[in-house]
């Protein structure tokens, strides 16, 4: 099927929904608001790369210590009625959203943009006056789209701005007539979860549930409306805000089946939340390839296809280019790609074959930019609500496919609030190359701000928080930067990217991957071939060995809050891994960067203590290296669990478990999946070192 799908397409698929159904079918199974999680310590990270001016005709500082943000609203119903219903509408305080966020127009193809946003509604002025009061809707959706007799739903909305009443009354709709009511408090603290992951044979759920300012533990958890308690261990400690969970279901769901997920507490607050069943091992992408000159299509498909493979990468993203382009996107590439263990993400999904992701879009925060018909500051979320149907449109057609939204570095910090929610998979690129960049080539001001990659914690941080519970993807620069005017920036160091790559995992990040390998004149990517770029991509596969190593512990995990002492200088988050285990991301930041290079002093005899929960009983502590697992000095004393890692020079990954088998199965993995590949790769970084 051709991507550019005609608007007929949409009618289609449309008439395909079910028939009216009568009204008052959906029951109301719970509702919450979430606002925004501000991050004040990272205010001097934000300056903008766009051309705005400010009233002084200076560059555009959008974010600001007191800048508002907003929430999410969430509503979850179930279908008691005997036919399938599609909520195609909802209205906060009686404001219909359709109108509230009617289209700028409607385009003849489905994939051309349109635009939604409440300063371009046909509202009366009062009513569009109203709805700013009340958190100034920017996108809704209901998902899934069709709810089958008996199933569970979501109604998500996005708002701008904090609502300025504590309730709000919220209908949803079916064929026009409303079929549901309820009320949502906005001051009110629910329960969350953090992560909702799910093992590669979709058998086993990770759950991990945050009660701010409240102990204890849930005492029941539900899926899709039934009991499953019986079938889940819960840890809690009553000393932390949170809880894990591991739920062992009687058969393995389906393949990216809809799922509804509620810890009631004792007191008769709930987390909730909706997900689709997907377990995947650890993501390691790359974006685009090598062009293959003066090689055959087949030929120059596969030898750029065996070098990632022998770098560890397990995906490529979009755009690959060249020769490699013919045979790379045939039925026999894509079998052939598939069958060395190479997935990959597409725009439009195949009628043959399924894509790891469908790529919704790249950077619609950068695009709302663009929107000239309102006010440059109000533009951020103005792509939405085409995104919600364009992404229906994806899921229509790709149905074994999630569908992921990349949010670029437009709008700072407010754009990745705005989106996380739209996709299944929410993604980030925080390109800590380019902020350098411009730096040194338009804000010097700012660069006292980036001498280490905090940039890339910072946005993966905000994005865990208003993305939660989804496995984030995060994108990180491998590119060197041309401008017009001359100027030459280097290659991301290998030391930056060995940071990069653990602040992401530190803060949440369950998927990575590279802009880009293609040569470009200004994007350079390590296709160049230059002794830097070459460095670079060593180090990419070394750094793909370790995570994909403890690709199993880092997909199920979740960031926890506890407490921590290390050693000065070193950068210590930690991640529960269902009930049994915890991982220790550590970063060396006694390093800085600037347009030379980067220098680093190793940490000493580094020492570390990390508070366990309770319910952990530590049977075993080891590292993750490039060369396998390897021993580590631990002990636990009056419920801490003391590490002697001894010098670090940039990162250490250390897990410490309950599972006495964990380490075996993990070097196992090592041995079997990367072992040989590294063996390679040091053999190639001895002769790069002696050049």
């Amino acid at each position: 099927m051709s991507r550019h799908t005609s608007l007929l397409l949409i009618c289609a698929a449309m008439m395909s929904l079910p028939a009216a159904a009568p009204a008052a079918t959906l029951e109301i199974t719970g509702s919450c608001y979430f606002a925004d999680i501000p991050f004040p310590h990272f205010i001097n990270l934000w300056q903008e790369g766009w051309s705005f001016r400010d009233d002084d005709g200076e560059p555009l500082v959008y974010a600001r210590p007191d800048m508002p943000l907003g929430g999410y609203l969430f509503v979850y119903f179930r279908n008691t009625g005997p036919e399938p219903i599609t909520v195609n509408d909802a209205a906060v305080q009686g404001l219909k959203l359709t109108q509230v966020l009617e289209p700028s127009h409607r385009p003849e193809r489905a994939e051309d943009r349109f635009y939604s946003s409440l300063l371009i509604s046909r509202l009366p002025q009062a009513d569009i006056e109203k709805a700013k009061r009340y958190g100034w809707p920017a996108w809704w959706k209901a998902d899934p789209q069709i709810i089958p007799p008996g199933g569970h739903g979501e109604l998500v909305v996005r708002l701008k701005r904090a609502p300025e009443p504590d309730r709000l009354d919220i209908q949803l709709f079916v064929s026009g007539q409303v079929a549901g009511r309820t009320v949502v408090h906005t001051r009110r603290e629910y329960p969350r979860f953090g992560t909702i992951a799910f093992s590669p044979d979709l058998q086993t759920v990770y759950l991990y549930s945050f009660r701010p300012g409240a102990d204890g533990a849930p005492v029941r958890l539900l899926m899709d409306g039934q009991d499953v308690t019986a079938q889940t261990r819960i840890a809690s400690d009553p000393a932390l805000p949170f809880s894990a969970m591991t739920l062992r279901t009687e058969k393995p769901l389906d393949w990216l089946s809809w799922h509804l997920f509620q810890a009631d507490y004792a007191d008769g607050s709930a987390a909730m939340a909706g997900i689709r069943a997907w377990g995947h091992d650890l993501i390691y992408g790359m974006w685009s390839s090598p062009s293959g000159e003066g090689l055959d299509p087949e030929t120059a498909t596969k030898q750029f296809i065996a070098e990632y493979k022998r770098h560890n990468i397990n995906a490529v993203m979009p755009f690959v280019v060249g020769q490699c382009r013919e045979y790379f996107n045939s039925p026999e590439g894509w079998r052939w790609c598939d069958s060395q263990g190479i997935r990959r993400m597409v725009h439009w999904p195949s009628k043959e074959n399924d894509a790891l992701f469908l790529f919704a879009m790249d950077e619609p925060d950068a695009h709302d930019a663009a929107f000239r018909d309102i006010p440059e500051k109000d533009r951020l979320g103005a792509l939405g609500q085409f995104l919600v149907e364009w992404s229906h449109l994806l899921r229509r057609f790709g149905p074994n496919s999630p569908v992921l939204l990349n949010i670029d570095n437009t709008y700072k910090p407010e754009n990745w609030y705005m989106y996380h929610q739209l996709a299944d998979i929410p993604c980030v690129d925080p390109y800590y190359p380019e902020q350098l960049d411009q730096s040194y080539t338009r804000h010097p001001y700012y660069l006292g701000s980036h001498v280490r990659p905090t940039y890339v914690q910072a946005v993966t941080a905000i994005s865990q928080s208003s993305g939660q519970p989804k496995p984030l993807h995060v994108i990180l620069c491998s590119t060197q930067y041309e401008h017009p005017d001359g100027y030459l920036g280097r290659f991301p160091t290998p030391e930056e990217k060995r940071m990069e790559v653990y602040y992401a995992i530190g803060e949440g990040a369950k998927g990575l991957s590279y802009w880009w390998f293609a040569y470009d004149r200004f994007c350079r990517g390590l296709d160049t071939g230059t002794p830097e770029a070459m460095a670079l991509w060593n180090e990419i596969g070394l750094l793909g060995a370790e995570v994909r190593t403890a690709g199993p512990v880092i997909a199920t995990s979740c960031p926890a809050p506890l407490k921590t002492e290390a050693s000065r200088y070193l950068w210590v988050r930690a991640l529960l891994s269902g009930t049994d285990t915890l991982a220790l991301a550590t970063v060396n930041e006694n390093a800085a960067s600037d347009r030379l290079g980067t220098v680093v002093r190793p940490a000493k005899d580094a020492r570390i203590r990390v508070k366990l929960p309770s319910w952990l009983k530590v049977a075993d502590a080891f590292e993750i290296t490039a060369d396998g697992v390897a021993d580590v000095k631990w002990s636990t004393r009056d419920g801490w669990l003391g590490l002697e890692p001894g010098e670090i020079y940039l990162s250490r990954f250390i897990i410490a478990t309950a599972d006495r088998s964990l380490r075996q199965r993990l070097q196992k993995r090592y041995e079997q999946l990367f072992a040989t590949n590294v063996a390679s790769l040091k053999e190639e970084r001895r002769k790069l070192e002696q050049r």
